[in-house]
Formats: structure tokens, C-alpha cells, sequence
């Protein structure tokens, strides 16, 4: 690609991102000189589990999920997706990463070298406090996470994943709300924390009462209410007390 045109392409990219567009465009344009732009396919690592964090990284399209990975099970902390920066917890601290992030559909990021972006919070307070508001809502987010998977149900835990899901990635359409983000069965269970198959007799029997409609590519949710319902313990389909 000619460097005149992959400059105006990564500079259209930094603008798109929220946290950037608070930026003068003189920093704007520092950022893009800085910056790169990086390409995945599903299932392509973007780092692993143990390496350094040598860049700051921002998803701009497609969706990244951060995942520890053991023997017998994986378990997913979190979804990244457009304009969201992943692992930057690590980078911040500068502590080898706790987890892998793995692309979950072709995706493209952006990267600044840590050292970069430590200028750009050094000489922007705007954008240094974007970034603290971030790391807040992670941290606040895996707690949440983390209270929410005690003692609950593996039916009340994929509802709320799924209302965690239309709330942030989700659009209205005339058969519901849609949630236009592809994921396995044995991600969605790494998601919650419980075994495929137990993920699987749920989404089954959702797919029957029409709580959640799978798609390619897509899930669509009819009715937000019932599965508030359920996400709350008190929804028609619960059966039986299983937590694991």
C-alpha cells in the first residue's frame, strides 16, 4: 500500500475512535504517526497468556474475547469490541498478560507502543481520564462478574450474558433485538462458567420456547422482558437448581 494512503487510513482510523476524538488534531495526527493498524481472522491470536504488553490496543472492527486457558476448560473474562481497548489493565501496570485475546470474527485494531501512549497520557488530560474511566468500568465489570456467577443457575448466568450482550451490541429490528456478534456453544459456556453441555441444554430449550433465536452469525432476543425474567431467577423455563 502506498505510505501517503496507509497514513490517511490509519489517521481516519485514530478519529474514529471515541476516546481520540477529544484529541486536537494535532494530536490526532501524532497518534496516527505513531500508530499501526493490525488484521485478524477468527481464531487468530492477537497476544498470549505470560506476553509482555508492549502496546496499547483498540479494537475498531470486528470483536476480540480475552480468555484464560487451561487444561480441561477455558474460561472468557470479557468481549471487546468496536472502540474498546483490550488489555489495558496490563499495559497500564506493565505486567505480562493474565490472558490471551483471541479474535472472535475478522478483526482490525490499532496499536500504539506503550511508551507512545504513555507520552500521549503524559501531554493529555482529557485523554488520560478517558483511559482511568475505562479501566474503572473493566475492574467494575469483572466484579460484577464474578458476584453474579455465585450461586446462580446456568440459566439465570447466560441470561444476563445475553442482556449484557443486547445492551451493548445490540439493535433493534422488527423481530426483536439483535445481537449481531458469532459465538459457539462452548463460548458462550466459557462465558459463564459451566460446561458445554450445559450450555447447550439451555440454549435448546430456549431455542423451543423462543427466548433466543440463533442465527449465523447473530442471535436475536424476542422479548428483552422474558429474559429479564429469567436473567432474575423468575422466568417460566428455569428448571431445577444446577449451578454448575
Amino acid at each position: 500500500m502506498d505510505p501517503g494512503i496507509r497514513a490517511e487510513r490509519v489517521l481516519a482510523a485514530v478519529r474514529s475512535v471515541p476516546m481520540f476524538r477529544g484529541l486536537t488534531p494535532e494530536n490526532q495526527r501524532h497518534v496516527a504517526a505513531l500508530a499501526e493498524l493490525r488484521e485478524y481472522r477468527r481464531g487468530d491470536y492477537l497476544w498470549r497468556e505470560g506476553d509482555p504488553p508492549d502496546h496499547f490496543t483498540i479494537v475498531l472492527r470486528g470483536r476480540v474475547k480475552v480468555v484464560r486457558e487451561g487444561e480441561t476448560s477455558d474460561v472468557i473474562y470479557e468481549l471487546f469490541g468496536e472502540g474498546e481497548p483490550v488489555g489495558a489493565i496490563a499495559v497500564y501496570n506493565y505486567i505480562p498478560y493474565p490472558a490471551a485475546a483471541v479474535a472472535l470474527e475478522p478483526t482490525t485494531v490499532l496499536v500504539l507502543p506503550r511508551r507512545d501512549w504513555f507520552e500521549l497520557l503524559d501531554r493529555t488530560p482529557s485523554f488520560a481520564r478517558a483511559i482511568i474511566v475505562e479501566l474503572t468500568r473493566l475492574v467494575l465489570a469483572l466484579t460484577r462478574k464474578l458476584d453474579e456467577m455465585r450461586g446462580q443457575t446456568v440459566e439465570t448466568r447466560i441470561a444476563q450474558l445475553f442482556l449484557t450482550l443486547a445492551e451493548r451490541a445490540g439493535r433493534e429490528t422488527k423481530d426483536g433485538i439483535e445481537v449481531p456478534i458469532q459465538l459457539t456453544r462452548q463460548e458462550i459456556a466459557d462465558l459463564v462458567g459451566t460446561t458445554v453441555e450445559s450450555a447447550i441444554r439451555v440454549l435448546s430449550r430456549w431455542g423451543r420456547d423462543g427466548v433466543l433465536v440463533s442465527g449465523e452469525k447473530r442471535f436475536v432476543i424476542p422479548s428483552r422482558d422474558r429474559l429479564r425474567e429469567l436473567a432474575r431467577g423468575t422466568g417460566e423455563t428455569q428448571r431445577g437448581p444446577a449451578v454448575g
